[in-house]
């Protein structure tokens, strides 16, 4: 992961998830549809303070944790002493091949500077049948038989969101911000996995008011978009945010969850 980013992360790592549980959510929905059992040895790639890792242990789950933020490690350790906690580069993992079940990364994987890497590392440390599971988007989602959408967002916020940082997406400089799309299938196909799925998991966030919503948004990954802007947008783009209608309160979230199988 490139040095900025997870400095970010390490900056925010007091604050994260604490001010609304999104991520936790996220998590505790995404180890829901993949469902492992007891016993699983799961890599938490990308780990954070522990949204994953937190739900996957109460299933019984053996799990190792990992990211490159050292403060994130230090929070995720206190709160779940049980799991095997280290400082990481989840492109270069120091970890044994072919030994965990399931890898499972959690909006984490788009923010490496060689996402093409990080899968090909899951795939290594993956035993021969175990899954790889990641939150990301794919341009052939449409070539998969992959069921039904759960539905369309009935929350205007998300998109109001949205179209924000769209709109203030001009005024930030050359390789401002962080992270890029992927394409979750080709990401998968070019490391060898095979029997490719995308499930979905939903979140649905209640905000107090605004300015709480305007706390959440500098305690993760979006706090590099904003503080990238050139400061007048970047005040312009804050009062935005705070005068978004009032009733606009609800933030609803639906990310689909790609995963593929190391071949036996």
């Amino acid at each position: 992961m490139d040095a900025s980013a997870w400095k970010l992360f390490d900056r925010v790592a007091a604050d994260y998830d604490q001010v609304a549980p999104f991520f936790a959510d996220f998590g505790r929905a995404i180890v829901e549809v993949l469902d492992p059992p007891a016993g699983c040895r799961l890599l938490d790639l990308g780990c954070g303070r522990g949204a994953l890792t937190g739900p996957a242990l109460a299933r019984g789950c053996a799990v190792t944790a990992v990211d490159a933020a050292p403060a994130m490690i230090e929070r995720l350790t206190a709160d779940f002493p049980a799991a095997d906690a280290r400082v990481m580069d989840a492109q270069a993992l120091q970890l044994p091949a072919d030994s965990f079940d399931l890898v499972v990364s959690s909006f984490a994987v788009h923010v490496l500077d060689d996402p093409a890497a990080g899968v090909a590392e899951a795939y290594r440390v993956l035993a021969p049948g175990g899954r790889f599971a990641f939150t990301g988007g794919s341009a052939r989602a449409a070539d998969f038989d992959r069921g039904v959408w759960p539905g369309p967002v009935t929350f205007p916020l998300a998109g109001r969101l949205d179209g924000l940082f769209q709109e203030f997406a001009v005024h930030l400089p050359p390789n401002g911000s962080m992270g890029t799309p992927v394409d979750a299938a080709d990401l998968l196909e070019a490391a060898g996995f095979t029997e490719l799925r995308e499930d979905y998991a939903e979140v649905r966030i209640v905000f107090e008011d605004h300015a709480t919503l305007w706390r959440w948004a500098m305690s993760h990954g979006y706090r590099a978009f904003i503080e990238d802007l050139p400061e007048q947008h970047r005040r312009e783009f804050q009062r935005r945010v705070l005068d978004l209608p009032a009733e606009d309160r609800v933030l609803q979230r639906i990310t689909g969850v790609w995963s593929g199988r190391k071949p036996e």
